[in-house]
Parts: structure tokens; sequence; C-alpha cells
């Protein structure tokens, strides 16, 4: 005697597995996506906040280099710090030094201003470019960001430029980082910019 033993046997057809695997693919990919391009904005959005604080950096550290002739003139060391701040007289700024050295900022190229942890500021010339690339300084260290080559080299270059727009009275100083980031071929940029006023002149 033979017995027959028949089932009903189904299974998946080649379309209903493309189909699942589309399906699964677009609930995961999707998702992916959108973190990677809420991590990309995240990390772009520090980057030029970082660049923008650096850019406003350099103009505060060229006011420095201003006001300290200030206190050589009323210290009796310095007799016209208005020209002197635009001549290269020196290329340290310090305490116990005529300072000077800023007419590198004046030229096309432009200039770098960093203050080292001993509070003097040197001032390089921006030719070539990497001149001007800024790095991170050992610590401790009064600037985070410095243009002399470290180890660890940053993703900035920082250009500070001065043009007189009224002699012996204001000059207009803008202070530029650029950087790129990730696989952009455009470099970014942002500028900061303001006037400087002859606060050496008497009524």
């Amino acid at each position: 005697m033979t017995f027959h033993n028949h089932k009903n046997q189904s299974g998946f057809s080649l379309v209903e597995v493309l189909v699942a695997i589309s399906l699964l693919l677009m609930v995961i990919v999707g998702p992916m996506q959108i973190l990677t391009r809420a991590n990309n904005s995240t990390s772009f959005a520090t980057e030029q906040q970082t660049a923008w604080l650096l850019a406003q950096e350099g103009l505060e550290l060229a006011q420095m280099g201003r006001d300290n002739l200030m206190l050589q003139y009323f210290d009796g060391i310095v007799a016209n710090p208005w020209a002197r701040f635009r001549q290269a007289t020196s290329t340290t700024i310090t305490a116990t030094t005529n300072p000077g050295g800023h007419a590198a900022c004046f030229t096309a190229a432009g200039c770098g201003i960093v203050v080292n942890s001993m509070g003097s500021s040197t001032v390089v010339l921006c030719n070539p470019l990497s001149n001007c690339r800024l790095y991170l300084g050992a610590s401790p260290s009064r600037a985070r960001y410095q243009h002399i080559p470290t180890a660890t080299s940053t993703l900035y270059t920082r250009v500070i430029r001065m043009t007189q727009i009224r002699p012996g009275s204001q000059i207009a100083a803008s202070s530029t980082v650029t950087w790129r980031t990730g696989s952009l071929i455009v470099g970014q940029r942002v500028v900061t910019e303001t006037n400087f006023s002859n606060i050496y002149v008497r009524p």
C-alpha cells in the first residue's frame, strides 16, 4: 500500500523579494541620509562660528596694537603713535620695546597678528598666504590659534588688511578668515570690518 502526503508549498516570488528589499532600503537609507545631512550642517555651523570669532579676534588684535601705542605715548616712549602704528619699525609689539610692524597690514597681501603666551603681538606678512595659516598653539598659551607652525594645522587662514581712508585720522580695517570644509571645492569665507580712528589727536 502506498501513501501519498500532499502538502501545499508556497514561497515568495522574486518580485516580492525585490519589493521587500526596496522597502527595507527606503526605511534604512532615508533616516541615515537625514542624519548625515544634520551632522554635516552641524559641523559647518561650528566651523562658521569659529571662523567668525577668529575674524573678530583679528580686528581686536589690530586695535590692541593701536592702543598699546597709546600707553607708549603716555610713557614718553613714542612721540607720534599714529605714524608708528603704520610703520614697519619692528615685527614685535611688547610693553618694553617700541611697537610697530603694521605696515604689512597696508599691503595687498595683508598681514597676520597673533599674541604669544607672554602677551607680545607678532605681525607677519601674508606673502605667501601660507604665512597666515592658523595653527593650534601649545597649551598654556594666551592665543589658542597662532601663525607659528606646530604639529596641529587648522582649516583656517586669517588675513588682516588696513587702508588709510582719511590721512592722519582714520583707517579702514578688515579681517578675512577662509577655510575649506569637507569635499567642497569652493572655499568658505567670513569677513569682519571696522574703522580705527586716530585717538591720539588732541583738540
